[in-house]
């Protein structure tokens, strides 16, 4: 029994299936079919096997693609160019073309062209295995028509480095066809140097297109055609100017193209019982300006792209068509608008409408089973649909979309998924199997969900989510295992009310498990606790740092210290930031209880100095021991003063002691005591303690003074209250030295010209400063960088 036939058809649609399908196949099928239906208790149920969907090819290099594209716009310039000689030609011309191969142009005739007068003309050649070799482009006329019939078994278009040959018409007609789909005729792109088909495409490659007239393809096989975009991608339909392309394509495979078939501007084309395989893109593109496109009895199986493409098309009708393993979706339909068109209440988008996508069987694609973006009165209806990451999509401005009757099973995320941005959806009457989700919505507005069949569901059966005004949820039943049956809690603007009349009783609702569940559905709060841990770590880590005992960055400075002091001075080693020199005994401890070592001076000499030596008995007076200062706190604790062992000579004073300054009354005599505040008096000079009281200059710093002068040799300075720098480190930021001479009076154990140095640490502002009121005009202070008076 024959199929009907479509109408409005310029050819038939098929033969018998019994003429095409072997004996031996037919009994195959039929013995497996019924061994099915018995095991399964009758009931028998087709379910497509298929593979993982192929691969996505690599994306092509800047440098390739814009070659390809300056091939497209010289294609463009070349076909522009010949289209006014058509007006004076009446018979065959072959017109040679700067940049491509030369072209044929077939003016037009009462009778058809054929591949013989293409040869006849110049265009080709006839190969010795039967082959006819189109080395010319050929360009067919308005009002003319070339048909390669039966008798031509093979058509191959010279394509290659040197070169491609395609063949169009504009305005006028071209027939390939076949003696049978068993028999058909090929049609493929072929590389003259290599003798093969030609699989490069960045150099161009041969293709066949019609632009505002007919192409018709019947049992023929196209194949390695096209390059780069649609109206150069393979087999094209395209319009020209106000024309629309017409015709299609009946039993035949176009396969390693670009786009298996490319429509665009055309009108009523149909695509009946075509094999679209292997193609680096779509293997049907129906494009802008295609109206009522039929496709019916499709297969669209390993492209590379989407199995079928309908981008703002109207009234197309995609029926009985079988759409597997592609690595994008299996059907998608752009029906988004390319303008606006003024509205008595302002303007709106001209929608794509009244497209159609019935029985058809969708599995195993890459990514959706069919998706709808945009478009108006759209019907998704009795599709079988498997596999895939969802199953229907419908989102982005549709309006008015109507799914029914669909069978949905094995979709990884969600049988059915309406939204973001979709309006006026029935979901109704549809079967849906094996899926975290059944039916999901999101920000979508008038969906209704009714007698649906929901099972298999491992979260929720049907969850609404966002802004969902006028939805109502009735009528369904719902089974699986999962947290709820019906989820609104996310949802906004549904009225409970219109939820009810659903049937939960197989649903099993899931008990509360660990917390390792949620971080199954959740992975990223792994990453977004690791982020929170660092906050924490930083808090952990500054907490343990101030425990720590400060380290000093620069240990050498220590040099400067006793390079300032002359040897006399040394900060406590709790803060010179020397390791190993903490002590624990200490004999002086600060406000805070940090016992603070005293060091001596024999531990750290002076270079270039002797050390001290005892005093000797002989000497007159009995020689004190050298005092050991203490330097006061900033909040006014006093200098303590203890007796130091021996001590030494320490020339280079400038003055002799107790000299008195030229217009100044002598000095007058103090105890030797600390004075009061934050200043701390120190007992140096006299014979009897060894040290001189001429005047010679020092012998290894002559015509300066430094602190050491003001200090005794063997006297070790030590804070009492604070350490010497305010920072804690030995460069002695903010500390200042007053040299002050006081007379004395003249005891047992001391000389009139001894003098007392009174020492004071005050905040500075980094520089050491020594005042010596000797010799220098009252008021005047002296800087001093390095220990020496200016």
């Amino acid at each position: 029994m024959r199929p009907p036939r479509l109408a409005g058809s310029p050819f038939p649609v098929g033969r018998p299936v019994t003429a095409r399908v072997p004996s031996w196949i037919r009994r195959a099928a039929l013995t497996t079919l019924a061994a099915a239906a018995i095991g399964g208790g009758g009931l028998l149920t087709a379910v497509p096997a298929h593979a993982e969907p192929v691969a996505p090819l690599p994306p092509v290099s800047s440098a390739d693609a814009k070659k390809q594209s300056n091939l497209v716009d010289a294609e463009d310039i070349r076909l522009r160019s010949m289209f006014e000689r058509f007006g004076v030609l009446t018979a065959p011309t072959l017109v040679e073309a700067a940049g491509s191969l030369p072209t044929l142009l077939l003016p037009a005739r009462q009778a058809p062209y054929t591949a013989g007068d293409v040869v006849a003309a110049g265009g080709g050649r006839r190969e010795v295995d039967g082959a006819v070799l189109f080395t010319a482009n050929v360009l067919v006329g308005p009002q003319a028509r070339l048909v390669i019939d039966p008798s031509v078994t093979a058509l191959r278009l010279a394509s290659g480095a040197s070169g491609f040959a395609s063949v169009a018409t504009w305005r006028g007609g071209l027939e390939f066809a076949g003696r049978s789909p068993e028999q058909p005729l090929t049609v493929v792109g072929w590389d003259v140097q290599n003798l093969e088909p030609d699989k490069l495409t960045v150099d161009g490659r041969a293709y066949i297109r019609t632009m505002g007239g007919e192409l018709i393809m019947r049992n023929t096989s196209a194949n390695h055609l096209g390059f780069w975009n649609g109206r150069t991608g393979g087999v094209a339909w395209t319009g020209s100017k106000g024309e629309p392309s017409t015709g299609g394509a009946a039993n035949s495979t176009l396969s390693d193209n670009i786009y298996g078939a490319y429509v665009s501007g055309s009108e009523g084309i149909q695509m009946v019982g075509v094999r679209l395989t292997d193609n680096e893109r779509s293997g049907l593109a129906v494009h802008r300006d295609a109206i009522t496109t039929l496709v019916s009895g499709v297969t669209a199986a390993r492209n590379h792209g989407d199995g079928m493409t309908i981008d703002r098309a109207s009234g197309s009708r995609v029926m009985r068509s079988t759409v597997n393993d592609n690595s994008g979706d299996g059907i998608s339909l752009d029906g988004r608008g390319l303008g606006v068109v003024a509205t008595a209440t302002g303007v709106q988008v001209n929608q794509i409408k009244d497209t159609l996508i019935e029985e058809n069987t969708v599995s195993g694609n890459g990514r959706y089973g069919i998706r709808v973006v945009g478009g108006e009165n759209t019907v998704v209806r009795t599709n079988t649909i498997s596999g895939g990451q969802l199953g229907i999509v419908v989102k982005s401005g549709a309006n008015g979309t109507q799914i029914t009757g669909n069978k949905v099973t094995g979709a990884e995320e969600a049988g059915i998924q309406i939204g973001p941005d979709a309006r006026r959806t029935a979901i109704v009457d549809n079967k849906l199997a094996e899926g975290r989700l059944g039916v999901i919505t999101q920000d979508a507005l008038t969906t209704i969900v009714s007698r649906n069949q929901v099972s298999g569901a491992t979260d929720f059966a049907i969850t609404l989510r966002g802004v969902s005004d006028g939805s109502t949820i009735q009528h369904n039943t719902l089974a699986g295992e999962g947290w709820r049956a019906v989820d609104t809690r996310k949802a906004v603007g549904i009225n409970p009310r219109d939820v009810h009349s659903n049937n939960s009783d197989a649903w099993v609702s899931r008990e509360p498990k660990h917390w390792y569940t949620l971080i199954r559905r959740h992975p990223a709060l792994i990453v977004w606790g690791l982020v929170a841990l660092f906050p924490l770590a930083g808090w952990w880590a500054r907490r343990r740092a101030r425990r720590r005992p400060p380290q000093h960055p620069y240990p050498e400075s220590e040099l400067l210290v006793r390079r300032l002091t002359g040897g006399t001075m040394r900060p406590d080693p709790a803060f010179s930031g020397i390791p190993d020199q903490r002590t624990e005994s200490s004999a002086v401890h600060s406000p805070a209880g940090t016992a603070l070592p005293r060091v001596p001076a024999e531990r750290y000499p002076t270079p270039g100095r002797v050390r001290p030596t005892p005093a000797r008995a002989d000497a007159g007076v009995l020689a004190p021991a050298a005092p050991v200062l203490t330097a006061a706190s900033p909040a006014g604790a006093a200098l303590d003063v203890q007796p130091a062992p021996g001590g030494r000579a320490r020339p280079g004073s400038r003055r002799r002691a107790g000299a008195a300054e030229p217009g100044r009354s002598p000095a007058r005599p103090r105890s030797a005591t600390a004075g009061s505040g934050d200043t701390a008096a120190l007992r140096t000079g006299g014979a009897g303690t060894g040290h001189s009281g001429t005047g010679d200059l020092d012998g290894d710093r002559s015509g300066t003074d430094d602190v050491g002068a003001a200090l005794s040799p063997a006297a070790t300075l030590t804070p009492a209250a604070a350490p010497i720098s305010e920072d804690a480190h030995p460069t002695l930021r903010g500390l200042r030295f007053y040299r002050t001479p006081r007379d004395l009076s003249v005891g047992p154990d001391m000389s009139a010209g001894e003098v007392t140095t009174e020492i004071t640490t005050r905040p500075f502002d980094g520089n050491l400063e020594i005042i010596d009121p000797v010799g220098t005009a009252p008021g005047r202070r002296r800087r001093s960088k390095g220990g020496n008076n200016r």
